[in-house]
């Protein structure tokens, strides 16, 4: 066999492995995704009757409200949606804890931004779409981090069906940066579990906290600052997750690097809807979630194979 063709054997079986792990790697993904996601639909469906309470529509008011507010502190005044969004559910839950939650996850729907044709207008068009889901949904999925987040994506997403947004695009990071974003997640998703579950501030609190820091911090400090606070801000809505969801430091660390993976991949789509990096924090969380009760469950057969 020539130097030349055993080159070429080598690179296709460095290709083919690689494809077998990407392969292996999605797999196991969805695997973990659609466990979690079937086992929370079905106790959804095992609930009492569905019935709208008058703290329901205080909810759906202070999603609404939250909205078209962070557009025009992001937008109108400048301070970017990051920036934007931690304020308005900090201010919000120190004003009331009651609709602290509700109103971040409005504040999610304000991060749209002009790069989908957001305007006034769409966000608070959004923003009533998202309320609307916010209490519909009051029953499943809670204490997953990236919820709210997702709510408020499901607005911008059914605004943008009826053509009043448009998704911009972008592209995936080089490899380098690539490296430090889901380093940044990592670190992010740690700091917001420690604030809101070992320093008992709540996952409001953990979250705002660490999307102030990095969103003055990491723009004028890094070269690609606004991606470094963009992905510290998306992994702390994983971090905004209970310990019964994701129970301690080294499940949320997991959580938190899938969720800078799932950053850099989702890079160049829906560019400037608001709550795309809850969504990204929502399925990571997931994934997390339905990883660990896979492997509870085949860690005693596994444990019986090798004992018996």
């Amino acid at each position: 066999m020539s130097v030349a063709a055993a080159a070429g054997l080598a690179d296709g079986t460095g290709a083919d492995t690689a494809l077998l792990i990407g392969v292996l790697a999605v797999a196991i993904t969805a695997t973990g995704l659609g466990y979690a996601a079937a086992r929370e639909v079905r106790w959804a469906l095992r609930t009492d009757e569905f019935r709208v309470t008058r703290t329901d529509l205080g909810n759906a008011a202070a999603v609404a409200v939250a909205a078209p507010v962070t557009y025009a502190l992001s937008v109108r005044v400048g301070v970017g949606p990051v920036v934007a969004s931690a304020l308005v559910g900090l201010c919000a839950y120190l004003l009331t804890e009651t609709y602290g939650a509700p109103a971040y996850c409005g504040s999610f729907v304000g991060m749209a931004t002009p790069a989908a044709a957001a305007d006034l207008g769409s966000v608070a068009a959004a923003g009533g779409v998202a309320a609307a889901v916010f209490v519909a949904a009051k029953r499943a999925f809670n204490g997953f981090g990236g919820k709210l987040g997702t709510t408020a994506f499901v607005g911008c997403l059914t605004v943008a069906a009826l053509g009043g947004l448009a998704p911009g695009t972008g592209s995936v990071p080089e490899p380098t940066l690539a490296g430090g974003l889901v380093v940044a997640a990592t670190v992010a998703a740690l700091a917001t579990f420690a604030v809101s579950v070992r320093l008992d501030h709540g996952p409001v609190v953990g979250s705002a906290v660490v999307g102030l820091v990095a969103g003055t911090v990491c723009p004028p400090l890094f070269a690609a600052g606004d991606a470094v606070a963009a992905v510290a801000f998306c992994a702390s809505f994983a971090g905004m997750a209970t310990p019964e969801r994701i129970p301690g430091p080294g499940a949320m660390l997991l959580a938190g690097g899938l969720t800078g993976v799932a950053f850099v991949g989702a890079a160049p789509y829906v560019v400037g809807f608001g709550g795309k990096l809850g969504t990204i924090a929502f399925a990571a969380c997931l994934v997390t979630a339905g990883l660990l009760s896979l492997g509870r469950v085949v860690a005693p057969v596994a444990g019986d194979v090798v004992t018996g």
